[in-house]
């Protein structure tokens, strides 16, 4: 029997120049085409479209965020080799 997990990662960059990793856990295989389409539409911020992201997330300092800086999407298997 085995099991993937799927984790993405971002970094996300603070008007301050201080970072923040962000960890989403067990993302579905299925989604994980569309992070970078994702990213790219949020870092863009068309029309103000995602002020809510950027209300959201702040340094400890409280500084707003400028911009998701990377991304890595770790995906882990794990085969269960003997279970008594």
């Amino acid at each position: 029997m085995s099991s993937l997990t799927n984790n993405v990662v971002i970094t996300l960059r603070f008007n301050d120049d201080s970072t923040r990793n962000i960890t989403f856990e067990n993302v579905a295989s299925a989604d994980l085409a569309d992070v970078k389409d994702k990213i790219e539409s949020i870092n863009a911020n068309a029309n103000n479209e995602y002020a809510n992201f950027y209300a959201t997330f702040v340094s400890d300092d409280g500084e707003p965020v400028v911009s998701i800086e990377s991304c890595k999407i770790v995906s882990t298997q794990e085969d269960v080799i003997y279970s008594g």
